[in-house]
């Protein structure tokens, strides 16, 4: 493939569901783990970096800032296209994991409550866990949410894409 971008966003892409995919069948907590969701981003950055890199060996540094954000940009967006199409594939044949998330929620919000002083918050609190509660008699993972997370997910690794591209052209 002679496209570097396109090369290091399939391999990363792939190298990402596989890590999501050990989580999950491993232990579905592990899956749901914060820690471990942001700890994938060294993947990214791996790739994204290494493409990069590749793409200014070839090319040089001394091109248009655009040009050099471009590469990287595009593996964020493939890597990141391919973890969401698991995460929402995932979510739409496991109905529990929808049911532990909507639990940790609940958790969250209930803390939240037991906290909170103000009456108006904590009725507020209320109507949000019950909500949340109706929503776990019939789990539903919708696609808004998914791709209204993955176009904001996009604007973060343009900055991650920048940030690599000025380390590279400052490095020449």
């Amino acid at each position: 493939m002679k496209n570097i971008g396109v090369r290091y966003g399939l391999l990363g892409a792939v190298t990402v569901v596989f890590y999501f995919a050990l989580l999950y069948f491993v232990k579905k907590d592990l899956f749901l783990n914060p820690a471990l969701q942001w700890g994938s981003m060294l993947i990214y950055l791996a790739f994204m970096y290494k493409a990069a890199q590749d793409d200014c060996a070839a090319f040089g540094t001394e091109r248009d800032f655009r040009n050099i954000v471009r590469t990287p940009f595009v593996v964020f967006l493939l890597i990141n296209l391919g973890y969401w199409l698991f995460y929402y594939g995932v979510h739409l044949a496991d109905k529990q994991l929808i049911v532990m998330e909507l639990e940790r929620k609940i958790g969250y919000l209930q803390e939240q409550m037991s906290a909170a002083t103000d009456p108006v918050q904590r009725n507020d609190l209320n109507k949000q866990i019950n909500e949340f509660r109706t929503y776990q008699n019939n789990p539903v993972q919708p696609l808004g949410p998914v791709l209204a997370q993955m176009t904001q997910g996009a604007l973060g690794g343009f900055a991650l894409a920048a940030g690599i591209a000025a380390l590279l052209r400052s490095r020449n």
